[in-house]
Order: C-alpha cells, then sequence, then structure tokens
C-alpha cells in the first residue's frame, strides 16, 4: 500500500505536538510561554517564502520587484523592516518580510527567527559583497538548527554594483554552505528590475535592457521550480521542523543554571565551614580539657610533697592536713577556673572567626551572586502570572528555589552574627553558647564532694605517716631498715592514690564540662546543617527535574529528526 505522506506527517506532527506541549507547560512561564504561543502543528493551506539576510540586503527590494511593486514595500539603505509583514503573491505563496538579522536590535532578531521557523521555503538575501563569519553563522544556522536546508536558495543581490569573476560567487557560496550542499542559488539585481518597470511607457528598450539584465526572470523561476518540487514537501515537513527547533530551543532554556552553581557553592562553604568548625571546637576543648588535667595532677603533686616535707618533723597532725588540704582545694580551684576561661575563650575566639568566614563566603562571587538572587527572587515572588508579549525578549523569573534561598541566607548570616558585620557577633547564638559555658563549671572542687576528698585523701595520708611512725620505734637497725623500705612503698603508692584520686575527680569534672558545651554545640549546629542539607536539595531536585525534562525534550527531537528523514 502506498504510504500517505501527508496523513503520516499529520499524524506525526500531532502526536509529538501533544506530546511537547505538555514538556513546555513544565517549563519555567518566562521561556515556556512563549514557546507554547508559537507551537503550531498545522499545515500551511499556501507556502510560506521567508526572506532573510542583513538588513538592507535587498529583502524589501526583491519582494518589491517579484509582485511588480503591487504593495509599495518600504525601500531605504537603514532598517526599514521593523517588523514580520506578509504578502500574498497571486494566491500561490506567501512572501514573508522579516527584519534584517544582527542589526544590534535584538527583537529583530527574535521576530526573524520566529518566522524562519515557520517557513516552508526560504530565500537566503546575501549582498553582492558575499560573506563575512556573521553571515555564514547565520546561514549555517537557518540550514542545520532550524533544518531548513532542503527548503532553502540563496539570492545574491544588488549584482549589477559589483562585476564578478566567473566562478568567483560560486565558490563563495560553496565555502559559507561548509557542510551543506544541494542548495540553489542565483544572483540578481531587483534595483534593475524595479528601474525598467520605471521606464516602460517613456524608454520600452531600455525598460526591456534593464528587466533582463536584473536577473529577476531567473529569481522567479528558481522560485516557483523550487516550490513547485519543494513546497509540498516542505508544507508537509514545516509542522514537525517547527515541533524540532522549539524543542532544540527548550533544550537550551534547560542548560545548567549558573545561579545554582553560585547557590550551591554557597551552600557547601556554609557547609563546610560549620563542619570544620565543629570537629575543631571538639579538638579545642579537648586540648583545654588535657591542660587542666595536668593542672589537677600538678596540684596533687604539690600536695604529696608538702605533706611528706611536713612529715620529718613527726606524724602529720590533723590541723597541718586540713591545711595540706585547703590549699589543694584552693589550687584545684584556680586549676578549674583556668580551664573555664580557656573554654570561653576559644569559644569567643572560634564563634567571631566563624562570623568572618560567613561574611567572607557572602562577599565572594558566588556569594553575591546568590545574595542578589535571593533579594530579586524576594521582590517577585508575588504569585502573578508572568505576561510575555510577542516579539519581546522574556524576563527570565527567578528559580523556584530562590525563595527559600533568601529565607535561608537571612537566617543564616544573622544566626552566625554577621549580618550586620563581625561586632554582631556579641549577640549571636555563638556568644550565647559562651554564656551558658558557666553551667557546666557549677561544680567547683571545693564544694564538690570535699568531705570525700578530705577523708580519701586524710585516710591516704595518715596510714603513711603512722607507717613510718611504727616502724622507727618498734625495731633496731635492721627493722629500721625494713621499715624504711616498707614506709617508702607505702609513700609512693599514699602518692599515687592521691594523684589518682584528684585525677579522677578532674576527670568528672571534664566530662561533665564538655558533654553539657556538646551538647549546646550541638543544639546550634545540627540544625543549621539540616538547613543547609534541605536547601541543598530543593535544588538539586530542580536539576533533577531539568535533567529528565531534557531527556524527554531529546526524544521528542530524536523521533521529529527520524520523521523528517523519512519523509
Amino acid at each position: 500500500m502506498t504510504v500517505n505522506l501527508f496523513k503520516e506527517s499529520s499524524a506525526a506532527a500531532r502526536a509529538l505536538g501533544a506530546e511537547l506541549r505538555g514538556i513546555l507547560a513544565e517549563l519555567d512561564p518566562a521561556s515556556g510561554r512563549p514557546l507554547l504561543d508559537r507551537l503550531s502543528i498545522e499545515v500551511h493551506p499556501t507556502p510560506l517564502l521567508v526572506f532573510t539576510g542583513y538588513h538592507s540586503s535587498g529583502k524589501s527590494t526583491l519582494i518589491e520587484a517579484l509582485t511588480n511593486r503591487v504593495f509599495n514595500v518600504p525601500i531605504g539603505s537603514g532598517v526599514t523592516t521593523d517588523d514580520v509583514i506578509e504578502y500574498d503573491w497571486d494566491g500561490d505563496v506567501r512572501l514573508v518580510d522579516t527584519p534584517g538579522v544582527h542589526a544590534g536590535r535584538p527583537h529583530h532578531d527574535e521576530r526573524a527567527e520566529q518566522a524562519l521557523q515557520a517557513a516552508d521555503l526560504v530565500l537566503f538575501a546575501t549582498p553582492v559583497e558575499l560573506f563575512d563569519d556573521t553571515l555564514v553563522d547565520h546561514l549555517r544556522d537557518v540550514l542545520g538548527r532550524l533544518g531548513k536546508a532542503r527548503q532553502t536558495l540563496i539570492v545574491i543581490t544588488k549584482a549589477g554594483t559589483m562585476p564578478s569573476v566567473p566562478g568567483v560567487r560560486a565558490q563563495a557560496i560553496k565555502d559559507a554552505l561548509g557542510p551543506f550542499d544541494g542548495v540553489a542559488w542565483v544572483a540578481c539585481d531587483a534595483q534593475y528590475y524595479l528601474d525598467g518597470l520605471e521606464m516602460a511607457e517613456t524608454a520600452p528598450a531600455e525598460s526591456a535592457a534593464f528587466v533582463e539584465a536584473s536577473g529577476m526572470a531567473k529569481v522567479a523561476d528558481l522560485i516557483n521550480n523550487f516550490a513547485g518540487e519543494q513546497g509540498e514537501m516542505g508544507r508537509l515537513s514545516q509542522p514537525l521542523q517547527l515541533l524540532l527547533a522549539i524543542s532544540m530551543e527548550a533544550a537550551a532554556s534547560l542548560t545548567d543554571d549558573p545561579n545554582e552553581q553560585a547557590a550551591l557553592f554557597v551552600l557547601a562553604r556554609q557547609r563546610s565551614a560549620l563542619s570544620k568548625k565543629r570537629i575543631l571546637l571538639d579538638d579545642l576543648l579537648r586540648g583545654r580539657a588535657a591542660q587542666f588535667r595536668t593542672d589537677a595532677v600538678r596540684v596533687a603533686t604539690l600536695l604529696v610533697d608538702s605533706i611528706e616535707r611536713d612529715e620529718q618533723g613527726g606524724v602529720l597532725s590533723e590541723a597541718e592536713l586540713d591545711g595540706h588540704l585547703d590549699t589543694l582545694n584552693e589550687g584545684l580551684d584556680v586549676a578549674l577556673e583556668r580551664f573555664e576561661a580557656a573554654v570561653r575563650r576559644v569559644l569567643e575566639v572560634q564563634f567571631e572567626d566563624l562570623a568572618s568566614e560567613v561574611l567572607e563566603i557572602e562577599a565572594s562571587p558566588y556569594g553575591r551572586v546568590a545574595v542578589q538572587l535571593g533579594d530579586v527572587a524576594s521582590a517577585s515572588f508575588d504569585g502573578r502570572d508572568i505576561d510575555v508579549k510577542p516579539g519581546s525578549t522574556p524576563v527570565q523569573s527567578p528559580p523556584t528555589w530562590a525563595g527559600d534561598l533568601t529565607k535561608y541566607l537571612k537566617h543564616f548570616n544573622k544566626f552566625w552574627g554577621a549580618s550586620d558585620g563581625v561586632k554582631a557577633a556579641a549577640g549571636s547564638n555563638g556568644h550565647k553558647i559562651v554564656l551558658k559555658v558557666g553551667h557546666a563549671f557549677g561544680k567547683k572542687f571545693k564544694p564538690w564532694e570535699a568531705v570525700k576528698t578530705a577523708n580519701t585523701i586524710g585516710k591516704f595520708a595518715k596510714v603513711g605517716g603512722a607507717a613510718v611512725a611504727v616502724g622507727m620505734e618498734a625495731y633496731g637497725v635492721f627493722a629500721e631498715e625494713r621499715a624504711a623500705v616498707k614506709a617508702e612503698h607505702a609513700r609512693t603508692a599514699r602518692r599515687r592514690s592521691i594523684s589518682q584520686e584528684i585525677l579522677s575527680q578532674a576527670d568528672l569534672i571534664v566530662a561533665d564540662a564538655l558533654r553539657l558545651v556538646g551538647d549546646d554545640l550541638d543544639e546550634i549546629f545540627q540544625p543549621e546543617l539540616e538547613r543547609i542539607d534541605a536547601v541543598a536539595s530543593v535544588i538539586h531536585s530542580a536539576r533533577s527535574v531539568r535533567s529528565d525534562l531534557r531527556g524527554r525534550l531529546s526524544s521528542v527531537q530524536e523521533r521529529a529528526s527520524a520523521a523528517l528523514t523519512a519523509f
């Protein structure tokens, strides 16, 4: 059975068009709605021949000549065409004049692009000076990205104003086409033709000469033949080409968002700063705790040295022992106060340093982008629809997560005391932690189990002294030596016992202090890390959605290309 190209192409266009509409509806309205407005899958009843090229390349003059001045198309040396204008050419073809491209007017380029996407046939006008790099890029874009390679013809305009060596123009066009071939071309001078029309009544012979020299008959024949051979195919394939072009444009709008990169970079630096600071605080606090234990052992050593010194004069009295214990407690109180002050200082310095790092992150290039993005988002998140005027450049709306980022950044800077500079750290949550450190040091050595300390150390001290006294009184010289050895062992054991007793109490204080300070730090750091992860998760989710949309658009492109190849 013979394949009905019209039926097959229409069915493919309808199916892919419906799928593409669904995808475009999921895009940001600022980029999705203009594409939806341009998406049309209807076959044109009359072929559209769209003229494109630089301004002043002779497009309007060509139309005026082809239609024998029926429409009085504005012609001039400047930018004369500001919009897309259609002219009905005897009911057979619609000629579409477009603004000149790359004239420094972006809205002109947008309007020309939209007309070209809908074109069944394309007339690419190039001046007699031929191609520069920009015009070559535009030609290949029309042939390649817009898929018009089989529906384009090239017209060299104003050919009568500059003679040409045989083969030069053909080579120039071949070079400009690059990987594309089989594109028909012709040279003409439409102004010659219009001048000939002007002289038709007053100088018929000269008029005929000008008309003949213009080459417009060749242009008309080429268009007629081209429309006959390619017009029907162009009209059949135009909807698929439009689908392909719009899907590619939609995919381009889904490229990695630099705003996401900035936001994720800032979040990563913030998370790194908090994580490193939390680990560093633990290390520094453990270092201060080790110093406190060293001070406690030093004070214990001084106690034992004092007891042994007093024992040289006889048995240690209760009053002497109490005095040594008072000295011990005073020394331990000083060590504990030094520990508390060291912990406070560590926290103060580290939280001030963190506030400075927060400011540094915000002042980084990515940080400035993230902050500015948040400011724009907070000002524009009002729930209103976005109006996009046809032919105007759509204003890119902020990402959907920008509002959350704004709130988070403001919270983060205020929370860590960096919103108004480093001095603001005095009122930050970090500073409040410093104020709470005293709770961890509520138990001093003297009031904390003072009876236990005094009794235990007192027993150690008395046992040592009694052992020495008994040995001195009950035995002779030999016994005295044995008693001395026993007494030395007792003193060593006493020294060890006293040091261990004091150190065990110091360890309990250290454990309580670090646990309480650590709990307070966790109460602040952990929720902040979770907030960072939550905001980052939203951004990563947006990336994932965009990746899915890109995949679906790629599928539409592949099937549209396959359908075009089949036709």
